[in-house]
């Protein structure tokens, strides 16, 4: 429970970044960043108003009575006694119309002007602006041809700036007390124009320099998938005839971006509570309201949950930054070093593995120096033996240590596999392959992802398989298995390929009777799209449905089972597609069972009531579906029973074990002893030694829920080295 201080503000706010929550209630809820507790203060002021948004560093609220149209600024810092309230004129605009809250000027100067931007929903995008005292807004609209206003404003040198519509930006300032809107430019793209489809993006203030920051989200359910990438873009603002946002990897070592809603600030990195060259995102999902930290070193993302519930879009909780530490400055060293793209050194595992041999060497030289029987010589058999009790590692490693050894038959083919989690977070080609159950990472050159003007995102995995897109537009499809190179040659870009909510294939890539299928729904699941490909086609086979019955269909591959691709919905009912069908509107229907596991679900509902990450497996001829929320509520393991076509929920999976996440999910017999009836997850501790799992027997998550290290571009895959030919 938070701790609640009548009329008074927790010990500690003003001197560190704290979140604050207006709830339309007499209680303010408030976070402390540092440690994540929960407090609660009466604030009679904030008795059943909405607040709009945060100025001022955080600092000031602009509230509203929607009953009455009062509107004001309200400070936080202070007692009840010494409260400031600075009316503003009534404001009666839709509250759906408005967007973020600027101010030029301080509360109290003469000059005091508060801006409010429309939303998209607006029929005409306006800027509001209003001074206290005045008896109303005055709506703005953009002067200039062409140029119509966005919803995002940012205070910048004392200045408001507005950017526009086809990256224009225009500056709105005070002069000789009016408001003026100074068209200054038009931003250029140094590369992809700074996120795209399914990107959120935030102003962020720093050091004097203005960043953009977009946050993507894979899925088109609007907080409600699962954060897969960040990029940071600097806009340099030296020579307004050339302004160019410019991609960086790096905000400084010193430095903490703070973002919420459609606010973003900028304070001084705390050591051992706000770390450096990291961005703190407070983010609804299906399951509560979570802060996320997204570390630009390392490129992974960990979250907590600060609130039990996701939040309404009028009652998101806003960051307020003590203007001591925001305004702190860095040694200008650091901050333009992180201006530069970073070449981190990373030490090849093949080095350490010669490295190994060559010990191994000098060792056999030492045995036979003392006239000791010679490892070399031990019997075929024997080695078999021991190949068997190895990792698949070391099965590579085993044949290069003597003419002897490589002698045994296949040591690799007959390796136990189970998936790794494979992910990247440069554009060098250096990929990491994380074994979770021996808790080891490897490093795998992989020539295709060698690029600095491409970013790569994987969708899918199979058989040691992987499907990347790529390009501007991330429609460019890659089919690459990364352990062996090989490549399916050019297939055809698939026009919005980051909506799918899933894509598989049926066998091996290169055999020519494989079947590529992606599939996805709209929001409300009334219309259905699937997307074919098959060798030699020049361009993939839409099919689009219609149902008053809606499907939303689940973020995760689909299973190829019995010849035909199975795909969940989010409801927990079942789809299956016949590629083998010959008339087209019968190949996809809808299986009347299993009946959904929610039938009641609200797709559109803010309290997300129902809704859970859901997932589809394939276990020894069996098909298992999961269902997830959070730590407060174990996953729900369901088995198909095809005799009654129902959903039957199991307690256990014996031997096998689940490795889980939107992008590829597997089932696997028997990985590993003492590794079975185990849930895993794409997460790892935060020294990289030990995976995220849930174990169906104790009921307990391992080593937490919460906390644990994700790495953004990432994958399930079960390594396969052994080529393909073309059949």
């Amino acid at each position: 429970m938070p701790a609640h201080e009548e009329h008074s503000l927790p010990t500690g706010f003003g001197t560190r970044p704290w979140l604050v929550q207006a709830t339309r209630g007499t209680a303010l809820t408030l976070v402390d960043a540092s440690d994540r507790s929960l407090h609660e203060a009466t604030v009679p002021e904030l008795e059943g108003k909405t607040c709009l948004g945060c100025v001022h560093n955080g600092d000031w609220l602009v509230l509203l009575d929607e009953s009455t149209g009062e509107c004001f600024l309200l400070s936080l810092t202070g007692g009840p006694r010494r409260r400031p309230k600075i009316p503003l004129p009534p404001l009666r605009e839709p509250l759906d119309h408005l967007a973020t809250c600027a101010m030029l000027g301080s509360p109290g100067h003469p000059g005091c002007t508060v801006m409010v931007a429309s939303s998209a929903e607006a029929e005409e995008p306006f800027l509001l602006h209003g001074r206290p005292g005045e008896p109303e807004w005055t709506r703005l609209v953009s002067p200039f041809d062409g140029i119509t206003f966005t919803s995002m404003v940012i205070n910048y040198k004392e200045k408001v700036y507005a950017f526009a519509s086809s990256n224009n930006l225009i500056v709105i300032d005070l002069v000789d007390g009016e408001i003026r809107a100074q068209k200054i430019g038009t931003i250029q793209d140094e590369e992809e124009g700074g996120g795209g489809s399914g990107y959120y993006p935030h102003l962020v203030e720093s050091c004097g320099d203005l960043f953009a920051v977009w946050i993507q989200e894979l899925g088109l359910f609007g907080h409600d998938g699962v954060l897969t990438d960040i990029l940071v873009y600097h806009l340099d603002l030296s020579d307004t005839e050339s302004m160019v946002w410019r991609r960086v990897e790096g905000i400084s070592s010193d430095r903490t971006f703070l973002l919420s809603g459609g606010y973003g600030f900028s304070c001084a990195a705390i050591n051992g509570k706000m770390e450096g060259n990291c961005v703190y995102l407070v983010w609804s999902c299906c399951d509560c309201e979570r802060l996320y930290k997204f570390c630009l070193d390392d490129m992974t993302v960990s979250y907590h949950q600060i609130l039990p519930q996701p939040t309404h879009p009028w009652c998101r909780a806003f960051w307020s930054v003590p203007a001591n530490i925001q305004a702190m400055e860095v040694q200008e060293s650091a901050l333009s070093s992180s201006f530069l793209p970073k070449k981190v050194d990373q030490l090849n595992d093949l080095d350490k593995h010669i490295e190994e041999l060559n010990d191994l060497d000098k060792h056999f030289e030492e045995v036979q120096a003392d006239s000791l029987p010679q490892w070399h010589d031990l019997p075929l058999e024997l080695l078999e033996l021991v190949v068997s009790n190895l990792s698949l590692v070391d099965r590579l490693r085993f044949p290069a240590v003597c003419k002897s050894w490589s002698m045994v038959t296949n040591p690799v083919g007959r390796a136990k596999a189970w998936p790794w989690l494979m992910h990247c977070s440069r554009q060098d080609g250096l990929c990491k392959m994380f074994d979770p159950l021996l808790g080891k990472e490897y490093t795998l050159q992989v020539v295709t992802f060698e690029t600095n003007e491409e970013r790569h995102i994987f969708r899918s995995s199979k058989g040691g398989w992987l499907v990347v897109s790529g390009g501007s537009e991330d429609d460019e499809i890659f089919i690459i298995n990364p352990f062996t190179g090989e490549l399916v040659e050019d297939p055809p870009i698939l026009e919005r390929s980051y909506y799918y909510n899933g894509f598989s294939f049926s066998s091996t890539p290169m055999s020519l009777d494989c079947v590529f299928f992606g599939i996805n729904s709209s929001h409300s699941g009334h219309y259905v799209s699937i997307y074919t490909w098959r060798h030699g086609e020049d361009t993939w086979s839409e099919l689009e449905f219609e149902y008053e019955e809606s499907f939303p269909v689940a973020r995760n591959n689909p299973v190829f089972f019995r010849g035909k691709f199975y795909c969940l919905g989010r409801k927990g009912n079942l789809g299956v597609f016949d590629p083998k069908s010959q008339e087209t509107e019968s190949a996809w229907k809808i299986l009347e069972k299993p009946e959904p596991v929610h039938a009641e679900m609200e797709l559109f509902d803010d309290d997300h009531e129902g809704r859970e990450f859901c997932y589809l497996v394939e276990l020894e001829g069996e098909l298992v579906s999961v269902f997830m929320r959070n730590d407060a509520n174990p996953p729900r393991v369901f088995k198909l029973d095809e005799t009654k076509m129902t959903w039957t929920e199991v307690e256990e999976i014996g031997d096998a074990a689940l490795f889980l996440d939107s992008r590829a999910s597997y089932a696997v017999v028997s990985p590993e002893g003492g590794h079975g009836n185990r849930i895993y997850f794409p997460r790892f501790s935060e020294d990289g030694k030990q995976a995220a799992f849930y174990d169906m027997e104790t009921k307990m998550y391992h080593p937490s829920f919460y906390g644990l290290k994700q790495p953004l571009k990432c994958v399930w895959v079960v390594p396969n080295l052994v080529p393909s030919f073309r059949r």
